[in-house]
C-alpha cells in the first residue's frame, strides 16, 4: 500500500478470495528490482519484518542487503542473569553480597534485548549472538563460548532451546527475552547443554556472559560464583 492505494506494479501479484478481499501476495522467483525501487511500506508501528534465502535455510536479511542511512552504535543492554539446576531450580544467595555456590550442571538464562539508533524506549529487539566464559581472577579458565547465533534463521523447534519461560513478544505488552545461554543454538544445531562445575577445581570464579548485535556492539557481564564440588 502506498497512500491508501495498492502500488500500480503488475510484478506484486495479490491473491483475491470470492468477496474482493486480498489474503495474500506473491512475487515471481526471478523478479527483479532496481536499487531504490519501492517493495513496500511501513504500517503504523513503523515494523516490517524481512528475510532472505530460501524456505528452510533462511539468512539474516541485513546480510542480504544494503539499507540505506542505517546506523547502530547501540549495545545490546544485559538486564538480568539467572542461575538454575539441572531440574530449573533458581540458585540462589542468602544475602545479596555472597557468592552464589555452584556444584553439578548448571542452566545460565540472560535476558537482554538489543536497539538501534533512534529507536523508542518501548521497542525491544532481539539480540544476534550470546555466550559466556568462565575466569579465575582475569585468567579464563573455559574461553569464550559463542552458544547462540542469528546468522541464519534457526528452525521453529529451536525456539525451547533458545528462550526460557517468562519470554514474551508482542503488539502489545512488555517484550522479555530470557535466553538460555548454556544450549546450542545456531543455524542447524539445536541442542541442550549445561556449564557443568565438575569439571572445574573447587574455588572462587567469576562468570562472564556476554552478547553482541549485527553490528558489533557488545556488552557483558561478570557474576561471582563458587564451586563447591
Amino acid at each position: 500500500y502506498k497512500d491508501g492505494k495498492l502500488f500500480d506494479d503488475n510484478r506484486f501479484q495479490f491473491a483475491i478470495d470470492g468477496n474482493e478481499k486480498r489474503t495474500g501476495l506473491r512475487v515471481a522467483r526471478g523478479t527483479k528490482f532496481k536499487a531504490g525501487e519501492a517493495i513496500g511500506t511501513l504500517n503504523a508501528l513503523n515494523h516490517v519484518h524481512l528475510i532472505a534465502g530460501r524456505s528452510g535455510a533462511e539468512m539474516n536479511a541485513l546480510d542480504a542487503l544494503t539499507f540505506p542511512n542505517i546506523t547502530d552504535k547501540a549495545a545490546p543492554k544485559i538486564e538480568k542473569v539467572s542461575l538454575f539446576d539441572e531440574n530449573w531450580y533458581e540458585i540462589e544467595t542468602k544475602k545479596a553480597r555472597e557468592r552464589i555456590k555452584l556444584h553439578g550442571k548448571t542452566r545460565i538464562v540472560v535476558r537482554a534485548f538489543d536497539q538501534m539508533d533512534d529507536n523508542a524506549d518501548r521497542r525491544k529487539l532481539g539480540v544476534y549472538q550470546l555466550g559466556y566464559q568462565i575466569l579465575k581472577g582475569e585468567t579464563p579458565i573455559i574461553d569464550k563460548r559463542e552458544t547462540i547465533s542469528f546468522a541464519r534463521l534457526p528452525d521453529s523447534k529451536t525456539v525451547k532451546i533458545v528462550y526460557a519461560k517468562g519470554s514474551k513478544s508482542g503488539a502489545a505488552g512488555e517484550t522479555i527475552f530470557n535466553y538460555v545461554v548454556t544450549n546450542q543454538a545456531g543455524g542447524d544445531t539445536a541442542r541442550e547443554d549445561f556449564f557443568d562445575a565438575i569439571n572445574l577445581e573447587n574455588g572462587n570464579y567469576v562468570l562472564r556472559v556476554f552478547t553482541a548485535d549485527y553490528f558489533g556492539n557488545q556488552a557483558s557481564e561478570d557474576i561471582e560464583i563458587t564451586i563447591e564440588n
